[in-house]
């Protein structure tokens, strides 16, 4: 988010809710209109051409947010899809706190062929956030999640489909 002080007129971006400039200190802040936000892209634009212009140019990584989500897997064959080959799945399953809900929880789900090299996203999955739930019981609500469901074992069908497909 972009913000303006209204002491001295500094621009300045923050990743969270900001209550004081950091040029000057005062709380005399406010979050940048549309004028002030291109405003301050054309700055950042300028300062990192001037910056950049004779060496390499990398991101600049200033401020930057790590998560660590829990993670599961687990292998199904193809036989379970209906699907005659020998083929073996590997399920991966990546899961945390919502970023757009802290109410909920998000899973990633993913699969690849046993040993393949390749990984394909297959879907998310998006569960209620349960007060101080275990993260075990966090795995076996989205296992449970993922048994029955219509849409994952389509997608997996369609994975594998593919796959045989371009291994013919």
């Amino acid at each position: 988010m972009v913000y303006v002080c209204d002491n001295c007129g500094a621009l300045f971006s923050r990743a969270s809710k900001q209550d004081h400039c950091p040029s000057c200190g005062t709380a005399l802040i406010h979050s940048a209109n549309q004028v002030e936000r291109h405003e301050f892209a054309s700055q950042m634009a300028e300062l990192i051409r001037s910056n950049c212009a004779d060496g390499p140019r990398f991101p600049n990584m200033v401020v930057t947010e790590i998560s660590m989500p829990s993670y599961f897997a687990f292998k199904l064959p193809a036989t379970a899809l209906q699907i005659d080959s020998d083929m073996m799945l590997e399920i991966s399953v990546e899961f945390g706190p919502s970023a757009v809900d802290p109410t909920a929880l998000t899973a990633n789900v993913w699969v690849r062929q046993e040993f393949g090299e390749t990984i394909h996203f297959l879907m998310s999955i998006y569960l209620p956030a349960k007060r101080e739930e275990t993260t075990r019981e966090q795995v076996n609500r989205f296992f449970g999640a993922l048994s029955g469901n219509e849409r994952f074992t389509s997608r997996l069908f369609d994975f594998v489909t593919e796959q045989l497909e371009h291994d013919a």
